[in-house]
């Protein structure tokens, strides 16, 4: 089979192995990206690969807000020089207002709406305008809706890097008016920007567990083999799993990962520490993470 050097390349981005060993796992695999990930990991090769696969676009991620909603929401151009052109950037600005105006259901939705000074053009046709204006495609990628359900509940926001990376946290307290306190935002602002950085993939060991039993399994598949592997003897094998799965809950579990700003605490420490100070309690109820051109 021909493989070519584009899925050489993200494969080697992927996994930050050599070009033949990605493009022989790459022929072994049929050209699956993922499954040729997964052999290179039982192989021991890919220690970690990354949980993001790249999708090679540029725009911009940004966030809306009114006083009970946060939308975080993606959009594509081609090139980064786009992506700061102004007529780029006011569309950016109008979708995000008819996203915290209308607050629809999907991207289809959007495409339908349409934004004052925009002549009777929906989104849908108001992108394709610019396209053959600037000679350039772009899309309208996603978006995500966060609402508060309670006064016990508040929605922290982040956006890192100019826009590469959107955050929305949820956070709750037992009680409401702690938190329109400072211990609240600092904690809302920490926690966003450890989201940002460290990019948990499950609120804790139960939300993974719960929707992410395939991905588990699949990570106890790894190590079993890793395991095989390793020389030691099978009585050792499944506290080698064990191990290996308890490193990822840490690593990929937002209230185990370390603190970016102490890493000697771990993320529930810094939220129960938040708790004492203020003589109450805090919980993350949720969270979104965006990161521009990532799946």
């Amino acid at each position: 089979m021909e493989i070519s050097a584009a899925n050489v390349k993200e494969l080697r981005e992927l996994t930050g192995l050599g070009m033949m060993l990605c493009k022989k796992a790459l022929m072994e695999s049929n050209g699956d990206m993922s499954v040729a990930i997964e052999n290179l990991r039982k192989q021991g090769q890919a220690a970690v690969a990354k949980r993001a696969g790249r999708i090679a676009k540029q725009g911009i991620v940004t966030i809306v807000t009114d006083p009970t909603t946060a939308i975080v929401y993606e959009i594509n151009a081609e090139t980064d020089f786009v992506a700061k052109n102004s007529d780029f950037i006011a569309y950016v600005n109008s979708i995000g207002k008819l996203l915290i105006a209308n607050k629809p259901v999907d991207v289809a939705a959007v495409n339908k709406l349409s934004a004052t000074g925009w002549n009777g053009l929906t989104a849908a046709d108001k992108i394709t305008e610019l396209i053959s204006k600037i000679g350039e495609n772009m899309s309208f990628r996603r978006f995500a809706i966060q609402s508060i359900a309670s006064a016990q509940e508040k929605l922290f926001t982040y956006i890192h890097g100019e826009g590469r990376i959107g955050v929305i946290v949820k956070l709750s307290s037992d009680k409401a008016d702690v938190l329109n306190t400072t211990v609240a935002t600092d904690l809302g602002k920490d926690i966003a920007m450890q989201i940002a950085a460290a990019n948990p993939i499950a609120l804790d060991r139960d939300a993974m567990n719960k929707s992410m039993g395939t991905l588990i399994e699949k990570e106890k598949e790894i190590y079993l083999t890793q395991a095989q592997t390793s020389g030691k003897p099978e009585k050792v094998w499944d506290k080698i799993v064990e191990g290996k799965l308890d490193k990822f809950y840490k690593e990929s579990t937002l209230t185990e990962q370390a603190f970016i700003k102490d890493p000697e605490k771990s993320v529930s420490d810094r939220i129960n520490e938040a708790g004492k100070e203020a003589s109450a309690q805090f919980s993350v109820v949720s969270f979104v993470r965006y990161e521009l051109g990532t799946e």
